[in-house]
């Protein structure tokens, strides 16, 4: 007795080209950090060591050491990505109401998850800059959040981003407060925290609610 593959069995045995330009992609990104690492290593005195390991590992600290701050950015991330994903997927939908909120939702979260997760604007005020300066475009992009939310009103959980307007708002206040008080680092970070937390639970369900619409 003899066994015949079909045809159907056949293609699933061929490798899907998608999935090899991925990976291909993922590949060249990975080799292209690779080399960075060594050439910041032999070039400009950097050591490798301290490129790759976790910065409490190397500095030797307690593993708790900016617990909150590392939450902070899990959940902008996390924001981010889930806005972003649905707003790439709702451009396959002509006219559909939700893309340039999600657009600026996730474009600001990003921003704001990468600003933490690298001391951006903290960084670029060392070379004179103004924080105040730095932080325009994150002001901006929050802003333009809040216009199309408004556009959209009771189509989104709008409770849920004005709260975290609020709460960043308490934030700031607290940190540009000019007199130093006992406990304003705690007050302020526990402000940011609700804030990020509020902007991810609504940047998540409006992108749950826009995929299904």
């Amino acid at each position: 007795m003899t066994f015949s593959t079909s045809s159907g069995a056949s293609a699933r045995l061929l490798l899907p080209t998608r999935e090899l330009k991925v990976a291909s992609i993922i590949l060249a990104v990975g080799a292209m950090a690779s080399l960075a690492v060594l050439a910041a290593d032999q070039w400009w005195g950097i050591d490798h060591y301290d490129l790759v390991r976790d910065p409490n590992a190397i500095a030797n600290n307690p593993n708790y050491f900016g617990l909150v701050s590392n939450l902070g950015i899990v959940l902008w991330m996390v924001g981010a990505v889930g806005a972003l994903q649905a707003h790439v997927a709702l451009k396959r939908r002509p006219g559909h109401s939700f893309g340039s909120l999600l657009l600026f939702g996730g474009a600001f979260s990003a921003l704001m998850g990468l600003d933490d997760l690298f001391m951006l604007h903290e960084s670029i005020a060392t070379f004179g800059i103004p924080e105040i300066v730095v932080l325009v475009p994150h002001a901006l992009l929050l802003a333009m959040l809040c216009h199309q939310a408004w556009l959209l009103r009771s189509a989104t959980p709008w409770l849920l981003l004005a709260a975290c307007v609020c709460a960043f708002g308490f934030s700031m206040a607290v940190d540009v407060y000019p007199v130093d008080f006992g406990g304003q680092v705690f007050i302020e970070e526990s402000f940011k925290l609700l804030g990020i937390m509020f902007l991810t639970a609504y940047l998540v369900m409006t992108s749950q609610k826009a995929l299904r619409a």
